[in-house]
């Protein structure tokens, strides 16, 4: 029998519809149109750097402009005192007040700069004698930056007033700085020729940014690069700061005269020089990518949307039949495992591709998971019902123990009614906690079976014990589970009143606070240290265990049981929690959800 997988039948497919009319498009079109990309991908490249180079040159022309008027600008209302002025009084004194007056006076023309072209960062001047005057949008100098060793200012003063232009990078110099690149220039006295130190200008990337008008960004890309090869815009702004990659800096290199093209079988190069310096202009276009942009014609476009049209229509017929409606029926059948119960889906024997394989598989899980899930509940259900009874018996045989001994020691002292109180109390008591129709008892019964205990208590203790109750009447309607209170008021007594001198106080609060019911039950008998407060809370933190029932210690036997049933049962891991203060009392709370369905 012939084996075709789903992968192998798809691809058998999409060749077939596809890869036919493409052959026919692609060899009828192919020539026709060769030839009219190449002359508009020329046209449009050509035109791109002509503009390029115009935009450059009128970024200089205002950065040269700037540079050489500002020395000859006024500084004040009046026109006779300039820049220059201004700059040589700075070389003849070392007074902060005429320093600051001069900053004063030249703060008008600096700002107005930096408003008129928001692609400068800062202006910055250097007196000769390392004073400096700086004027940032968000920028500024070091303080202690003196730039007579650097290359820059060296380059700038062996210029001799003409305007240098440095590298591009983010300059250590100065705070705030992002990449940029800096122009400079000596200012010189125009009567006397003196040297009065070194203006620049830092101005960020968005200079270039009138030259980033590629009509076909995602086919081309835009260069400006110096004489180096370094790259000073980049049109994916991905490559400032870099050299050109290796083609390029070879052509960029073998140029002769102010304009070449190169044409390779991948790529279109066309690069010019800027006429004012030898910075290039280079535009490179992907050649294969305009042919897959712009390469057909109308009627071909027209031919083949038509053709796949219905290719495609007759074949996503086709595949909606033979591949996805198995596919669709299995998910809606596992769409409904989320609502309903492990619904089994039966695999069909004919088939023994990948959806056979699938649906044999998933039903086989099913199963498995459905058998795993049941025997896994009954587990855990066996389980709690055993640690619930073990916990149980823990806390009965502890209470009983105790109970008869206090019996057992008025009997032989004297023969009163109270033995009779004692013994009615005892029997409401047991008969209360052997009772199995259900875990869960009013708070009323709970608080009844506290009262038997304490009535038992107090013909023990006689006036000793106080007791006393502050029980809000919702909290007594509410279900709670069972032998949780009387074990923690056994523990007040003996733990806490039974070495108390005089007598001692009991009280169980209980009241509702938001979804929880809580019942607090306080005395003020010897209370704890603080380490044995921490060592019972480590105690109760320990999951349940029940490697050791029957077995008792010296440990707080009946809050632990507590917790551990509440936990096994409500699923909250703080359902006890403890306050004590040695010689002042323990409160013991505990929570219990108001509105609990057993599930």
């Amino acid at each position: 029998m012939l084996f075709f997988n789903i992968k192998t039948k798809l691809f058998l497919v999409l060749v077939l519809v596809s890869i036919v009319p493409i052959i026919v498009v692609t060899v009828s079109s192919y020539r026709s149109y060769t030839r009219l990309v190449n002359e508009q991908t020329s046209l449009v490249a050509s035109t791109t750097i002509n503009n390029s180079v115009k935009s450059i040159e009128e970024i200089l022309k205002n950065i040269d402009r700037i540079s050489i008027t500002v020395q000859q600008q006024s500084s004040t209302a009046t026109a006779y005192s300039t820049v220059s002025d201004e700059l040589r009084k700075l070389q003849n004194t070392n007074n902060q007040y005429e320093i600051f007056i001069t900053r004063a006076k030249l703060k008008l023309i600096f700002e107005n700069i930096l408003l008129g072209y928001n692609y400068i960062n800062g202006i910055y001047l250097f007196m000769p004698d390392g004073k400096f005057i700086s004027y940032g949008n968000g920028t500024d100098l070091m303080v202690d930056y003196i730039p007579f060793n650097d290359e820059w200012y060296k380059q700038t003063v062996a210029s001799k007033g003409e305007l240098y232009i440095g590298d591009v990078g983010v300059k250590p110099y100065i705070i705030n700085a992002k990449s940029s690149i800096g122009f400079s220039r000596s200012l010189f006295d125009p009567n006397s020729n003196e040297f009065l130190g070194v203006f620049m200008l830092d101005c960020s990337m968005d200079i270039f940014a009138g030259l980033n008008r590629n009509p076909a960004p995602s086919i081309s890309n835009i260069y400006l690069a110096n004489e180096q090869g370094k790259i000073l815009f980049d049109g994916t702004n991905r490559d400032i700061g870099q050299y050109l990659p290796d083609g390029l800096l070879r052509k960029s290199m073998a140029m002769t005269g102010s304009k070449q093209q190169f044409t390779d079988s991948k790529n279109l190069t066309v690069i010019q020089a800027v006429p004012s310096n030898n910075w290039k202009v280079i535009a490179n276009i992907s050649v294969a990518k305009v042919y897959e942009q712009y390469g057909i014609s109308q009627k071909l476009i027209i031919y083949v949307s038509a053709s796949c049209a219905i290719i495609f229509l007759l074949l996503s017929f086709f595949l909606s039949n033979l591949i996805t409606k198995p596919i669709i029926q299995l998910t809606k059948m596992m769409r409904k495992n989320k609502s309903q119960r492990f619904v089994m889906i039966e695999a069909d024997k004919k088939r023994v591709d990948e959806i056979g394989i699938l649906y044999h598989e998933y039903g086989k899980m099913m199963k498995d998971i459905d058998t795993h899930i049941r025997e896994s509940y009954q587990n855990r259900i066996l389980t709690m019902d055993s640690q619930m009874k073990a916990l149980e018996a823990q806390i009965n045989s502890h209470f009983l123990y105790n109970t008869l001994e206090s019996i057992n020691s008025i009997a032989e002292i004297e023969e009163v009614e109270s033995i009779v109180v004692m013994t009615k109390a005892l029997g409401d008591m047991f008969r209360y906690s052997i009772k199995t129709d259900s875990e869960l008892v009013a708070s009323a019964e709970e608080i009844q079976h506290v009262d038997n205990y304490m009535a038992i208590q107090q013909i023990r203790y006689s006036e000793k014990i106080v007791f006393t109750k502050e029980i809000e009447e919702q909290v007594l309607q509410t279900k709670m589970l069972k032998l949780i209170l009387q074990p923690l008021v056994e523990n007040a007594i003996y733990h806490g009143l039974e070495n108390k001198r005089g007598k001692g106080r009991i009280t169980i609060k209980g009241y509702q606070h938001n979804e929880l019911i809580i019942f607090e039950i306080c005395d003020d008998g010897a209370g704890m240290s603080q380490e044995q407060v921490a060592e019972l809370r480590k105690l109760l933190a320990q999951p349940p265990e029940f490697s050791s029932i029957g077995q008792r210690t010296k440990q707080s036997i009946g809050i632990k049981n507590v917790h551990s049933r509440l936990t096994l049962y409500y699923g909250i891991e703080d359902g006890v929690t403890i306050e004590s203060e040695k010689n002042i009392g323990t409160t013991i709370q505990i929570k219990i959800p108001s509105n609990w369905e057993k599930r």
